[in-house]
């Protein structure tokens, strides 16, 4: 009997954290990305940008002008630079997003509206026509703490 309520237990709270989260379709440029975000996410869409905030947890995503992954990673500051200035990577990793290869950068630099020293995560992804970039970052080291809600979204999208 207790095997059973503690499975039960077990089941309930598994279905509990799917409930909290959603998956939605987001507008990036000409092209749209279905991704499972947390539920209480908002999507504004800003000029040449889209941003998605939940609580603790803010990406902002760009479609890129590159034709691939290469070829958009040394313009990564020139594609995030309305959110981050200066930012310089300090680790390149690979990683797969929708299926495809990616470059998940991190490093340091400032925020564009105030200039505050800050880190960045960056990936840089195809959905198989598209390129984009998604970021996170803030003061300090404050997208180290975004970046498992990050990479978790990340590994959810679907072209």
């Amino acid at each position: 009997m207790r095997t059973c309520l503690a499975a039960l237990a077990l089941v309930l709270v598994g279905s509990s954290a799917f409930a909290e989260d959603k998956e939605i379709t987001v507008a990036a440029g000409d092209a749209s990305l279905k991704m499972t975000v947390p539920k209480d996410t908002e999507v504004t869409k800003k000029t040449g940008r889209t941003i998605l905030h939940a609580k603790g947890l803010w990406i902002y995503l760009w479609k890129t002008d590159a034709k691939t992954v290469a070829e958009a990673v040394p313009q990564v500051g020139k594609i995030i630079k309305s959110e981050f200035v200066e930012f310089a990577p300090g680790e390149t990793k690979d990683i797969k997003v929708a299926g495809h290869d990616a470059k998940h950068l991190t490093g340091k630099g400032a925020e564009a509206d105030d200039n505050d020293p800050g880190s960045a995560d960056v990936v840089i992804f195809m959905d198989g026509k598209h390129v984009f970039a998604a970021c996170v970052h803030g003061e300090k080291d404050e997208a180290a703490k975004e970046r498992p809600d990050f990479l978790k979204v990340l590994k959810s999208v679907k072209p």
